[in-house]
């Protein structure tokens, strides 16, 4: 799972809806997305949480913001709980399977948030890490 910036200045606008040192609400700030009412499994439109796809991350209805995960294996019990999937690793799943899973579960994304790289270099040494990606 990623979307948490190292920097906590950034993830006070993105995910709070704050800025500056004050928490001044930021006018323009937008709501959570909303959720998709997801196709009907009826007529087979329906893209699964299968290995290689990405589905934002959600602790609950209307809630997704910055945080992504790419199903790293193949996760369908989450379309029940309307995790719609929106985009497919094409190329370098490989990578995605040598990510360093030692932490799956041990990270407080509100402390993550709340403190930014500080927080995971100290708590997960050893934690994967996108320093850089590009969107072709």
């Amino acid at each position: 799972q990623f979307g948490i910036s190292a920097n906590p200045k950034l993830n006070a606008q993105w995910m709070y809806c704050v800025k500056g040192d004050v928490e001044e609400v930021v006018e323009d700030c937008k709501p959570p997305l909303r959720d998709e009412v997801p196709p009907t499994r009826s007529n087979g439109d329906h893209q699964s949480n299968t290995k290689g796809t990405l589905s934002f991350a959600s602790s609950g209805r209307n809630s997704r913001r910055t945080q992504v995960f790419i199903n790293a294996e193949d996760n369908s019990g989450l379309d029940a709980k309307n995790f719609v999937p929106f985009a497919t690793v094409v190329r370098g799943l490989d990578v995605v399977e040598h990510l360093n899973g030692e932490y799956a579960g041990k990270v407080s994304q509100g402390k993550g948030a709340y403190y930014g790289g500080e927080y995971f270099e100290k708590e997960f040494p050893r934690l994967s890490v996108i320093r850089d990606a590009k969107l072709i």
